[in-house]
């Protein structure tokens, strides 16, 4: 029998990214997001299970993050955006990108085997295109493959899966 379909939600907004796993058969065990008002909504629509853990990223104790199969992180765009201020991933929001690396590399063997990274084209160039050479190898030297792609989702948007 092949493993349950498991998947920890960084990020989780109000849980499109979960809307559309579970549709194609994914159970999500975990979930987390900074915003209070994102949380609400998030467990209006899904109740309750799995809690919302309110963690800011950079802090998030990976003792309390269980082994799934998947962990996808749609982390903020704000300062990748052509529209915000174009700081970056040092940038106060999309610095959470380097709290997502943490917690995977501290996790170590408990490393979720798929990784699904969804934001915005700008990381492809914001930096002068500095921040995407930069992120891409971090996750290279977790031990995963990364293949980036964009798709047309009326909004373009920059997937890469690993």
């Amino acid at each position: 029998m092949p493993p349950a379909l498991t998947v920890a939600e960084y990020f989780a907004g109000i849980g499109l990214m979960r809307l559309g796993l579970e549709e194609a058969g994914w159970t999500t065990v975990f979930a987390n997001d900074l915003d209070a008002k994102k949380r609400e909504r998030y467990e209006h629509h899904f109740g309750c299970s799995p809690a919302v853990t309110p963690d800011d990223i950079h802090l998030l104790d990976v003792k309390h993050v269980p082994s799934t199969i998947l962990a996808t992180a749609s982390f903020p765009c704000n300062d990748l955006s052509l529209a915000g201020a174009r700081r970056g991933l040092s940038g106060e929001h999309s610095s959470a990108f380097w709290g997502f690396i943490r917690i995977l590399e501290e996790m170590g063997a408990r490393r979720p085997p798929l990784i699904l990274l969804e934001n915005v084209t700008g990381l492809l160039t914001s930096n002068d295109g500095a921040d995407s050479r930069e992120a891409l190898p971090a996750v290279n030297r977790l031990g995963y493959n990364v293949d980036a792609f964009i798709m047309d989702a009326t909004r373009f948007r920059l997937f890469s899966l690993s």
